[in-house]
């Protein structure tokens, strides 16, 4: 090791590929130059040193679902956009988003992306990525999707659901988009819940069930768990990468661990909020704030939900964040059908795991790490440039403190909105420094860096985790 490096991260516990070490982490030109033990000379040669004692040093955290910017409708567009919700995101140890495209009805894949970066590039305070939607598909935008993988975005997304809205695939697209996904190498997403059942059981719960309770109720676990097994066997049939969105089921997650021992190429992703919050929210009389799809479900859900992750079944964990202030909720006029769905979750991500993960014994800290950082760097063509401290990657590194306690406040958080629905938890371990490409993005669950930081990264066709 020989020369000045630009920023030493010192004293902490740095996660490598055999677990923790006592190494520091030294960093030149935006990349990791080193893992070792920093002599005090080598040290003070250092541009920059960041105490790391009684911290883990790890990877910073990649979101690999968030929708910020995102119009639902007439007058209706998510809180957070690619400022604040990046802020927010860098803030928790989040260094890298892939949100997703935003195509108007007719509008080809390729516009829509461009479109997107446009609205983003200069406003983006972390590295992001992009997920490209097809609300529908036409003949001549497989030579789009092809473009777009050489562009860096290897990836689509579909939804079974949303048929009131012609946006849904029905089994004979899925199959084709899967077919031209196996020849580009792309992944393909999948929103997996049955559009015909949420239907039926929608006109059910509107005599039956009053409030945001009747979400629950018209959602349940059946929609989503015949859709995964649905999406996985025609994943199977076309020997295609398949990735399952926000998956909020034990036996989602179950299907997903069988489908791989059979190799199957499909992978999953579960969020915080099936995690830690339970249906029961939906049956408050502001049960409509906690109002998402797929909904909270029972407490037994979220337990199977955490031994999935523990014992690898799922890949992934992302926040699915999509914000809405409380005036934005409250419009819904008592119609379930109409609660503007999403909840925020940037900025909480990583504690609430931490808490129900590594703090309540369920999971290894270093399998937490790998959860927000590992797995979806190689799910998402971002490994190793991302997703891991080694000599020439990113020096993306998030130092957290595993002991440091907190309760949500809103007014005391980075993002737009006026409540959060962990608002007055109690949370374990916080970002106590966040550094993107070299450069201080937060100190203290704060955000200092320079604002505009962040920048598009292209993603590589990858075979997954």
């Amino acid at each position: 090791m020989t020369g000045m490096y630009d920023l030493a991260v010192v004293g902490g516990k740095t996660l490598t590929p055999a677990g923790w070490r006592r190494l520091d982490v030294a960093v030149r030109g935006g990349r990791i130059a080193a893992l070792a033990r920093l002599s005090r000379r080598q040290r003070h040669l250092c541009r920059q040193v960041l105490d790391a004692r009684d911290c883990l040093v790890l990877p910073g955290a990649i979101d690999p679902h968030v929708h910020l910017s995102l119009t639902i409708g007439p007058g209706m567009t998510t809180a957070d956009d690619f400022s604040s919700g990046t802020r927010a995101a860098a803030a928790a140890g989040i260094t890298t988003i892939i949100d997703y495209t935003t195509p108007e009805p007719g509008q080809s894949p390729l516009s829509a992306f461009r479109a997107r970066r446009r609205l983003a590039d200069a406003r983006v305070n972390c590295d992001y990525s992009l997920h490209n939607v097809l609300i529908e598909f036409r003949p001549g935008w497989r030579r789009h999707l092809a473009r777009l993988v050489e562009l860096g975005a290897p990836s689509v997304k579909l939804f079974l659901i949303y048929d009131e809205r012609g946006w849904r695939s029905d089994d004979a697209r899925l199959v084709e988009i899967m077919e031209l996904g196996r020849r580009l190498g792309l992944v393909t997403c999948v929103h997996a819940e049955n559009n015909d059942l949420i239907r039926l059981f929608t006109a059910r719960a509107g005599k039956r069930v009053r409030g945001a309770a009747a979400l629950a109720a018209a959602r349940p676990p059946l929609a989503e768990e015949e859709a995964v097994q649905r999406a996985i066997l025609l994943a199977e049939y076309c020997r295609s990468r398949l990735h399952l969105v926000h998956l909020s089921c034990a036996g989602s997650a179950a299907a997903v661990a069988a489908a791989r021992r059979r190799g199957v190429p499909v992978s999953g992703e579960t969020c915080p909020q099936y995690l830690a919050l339970d249906g029961s929210r939906l049956r408050r009389s502001d049960g409509h704030l906690w109002g998402c799809c797929p909904p909270l479900r029972g407490r037994g859900q979220q337990a199977g939900l955490l031994r999935a992750l523990a014992r690898g079944w799922l890949q992934a964990l992302a926040t699915d964040h999509c914000a809405f202030t409380r005036a934005q909720k409250d419009s819904w006029g008592g119609d379930f059908t109409r609660i503007p769905y999403g909840l925020a979750g940037l900025e909480t991500s990583l504690a609430v795991t931490h808490t129900l993960g590594p703090v309540a014994g369920v999971m290894s800290s270093s399998q937490w790490a790998r959860l927000h950082g590992e797995g979806p760097a190689r799910l998402f063509g971002l490994w190793p440039r991302k997703g891991r401290l080694a000599p020439g990657a990113d020096a993306d590194i998030l130092v957290w403190d595993p002991r440091l306690r907190w309760r949500v406040r809103p007014q005391a958080l980075e993002t737009s909105i006026d409540w959060n629905p962990y608002q007055g938890r109690l949370l374990q371990g916080r970002a106590r420094l966040v550094v993107l490409r070299g450069v201080l993005l937060a100190r203290q669950g704060r955000f200092c860096g320079p604002s505009g930081g962040g920048r598009f990264q292209k993603r590589r066709p990858g075979r997954g985790s």
